[in-house]
């Protein structure tokens, strides 16, 4: 049986105005967005240490500073036993190598960066100690480059024993 849109308690033109309201609130939330840091989010996996998953975290969508314009840049961390060191990547596009703070313990790295448009921050803890007073870093077209020497050879933890 036809039912007759105009007899109906909220007719066909309330319902459009109603759709045509809640586009509006969000173009209004849009526009008052824009010039603001865009959010991102991300996540990588690499094999980690006895091939067990490493999975690491970064963005701005969950706040890392005080700020929450800070975004976490996606880093990388990388063991080169043949070089015995530690080699570790953050891409940071946007800002000048002079903007950029690193520094580093036996067990962690912290890296931060602000600029007039963008911030950086991310602390993280190095796959095995390292000797801070070897580092070297590098910045070029928006990554960081941080190597670090192992305190000692991975992999030759221990002591042989004898067997009688």
């Amino acid at each position: 049986m036809y039912k007759d849109w105009r007899k109906t308690e909220k007719g066909f033109f309330d319902e459009f105005e109603r759709e045509f309201e809640q586009m509006n609130e969000l173009m209004n939330r849009m526009m008052t967005s824009l010039g603001k840091e865009p959010q991102v989010y991300g996540f990588s996996i690499q094999a980690g240490p006895e091939g067990l998953p490493h999975v690491e975290h970064f963005g701005n969508v969950v706040p890392v500073g005080k700020d929450s314009d800070v975004r976490e840049p996606f880093t990388s961390s990388i063991i080169n036993e043949k070089d015995n060191e530690v080699n570790i990547t953050a891409e940071m596009p946007g800002i000048g190598k002079e903007d950029i703070e690193v520094n580093a313990t036996e067990n962690d790295i912290t890296i931060k960066a602000e600029s007039s448009g963008r911030k950086y921050y991310k602390k993280l803890s190095t796959p095995a100690p390292v000797d801070p007073d070897s580092a070297k870093a590098k910045y070029n077209n928006g990554v960081l480059e941080v190597t670090l020497r192992l305190k000692e050879q991975p992999g030759k933890k221990g002591k042989k024993i004898d067997i009688e």
